[in-house]
């Protein structure tokens, strides 16, 4: 979906959380999309690495559950926004557009 979208290059995908991690780390990298269930790390844990590792780095969780417990968690770890996968064509891009907005980047360095 993201491909069919002008605005955004998609630079990698990865098969489990730490592909996902290893990927974040190996190409310099916008933004992520971090599915929540993922296996061998999940997204939360993934997330948290990434986090760690790259503290402006956006980062869209992305699931087709609606657990709060789990966004929660998956926010806590250091995602910036939370979409699910039933609105993923009208929101996952809005979402990313918002993360990458000058002004968006400009508040997250000042933090």
């Amino acid at each position: 979906m993201l491909e069919q979208d002008e605005r955004f290059t998609v630079a990698g995908r990865a098969g489990n959380g730490r592909d996902a991690v290893d990927l974040a780390e190996q190409i310099g990298l916008e933004a992520v999309v971090m599915d929540i269930e993922m296996p061998l790390l999940d997204g939360v844990e993934a997330t948290r690495q990434i986090r760690e590792a790259d503290p402006e780095l956006p980062i869209v969780a992305v699931s087709c559950h609606d657990y709060e417990e789990r966004v929660l968690e998956i926010r806590q770890a250091g995602a910036n926004d939370y979409v699910r996968k039933a609105r993923l064509a009208d929101e996952l891009p809005r979402a990313l557009a918002a993360l990458l907005s000058p002004a968006s980047r400009s508040a997250r360095s000042r933090s």
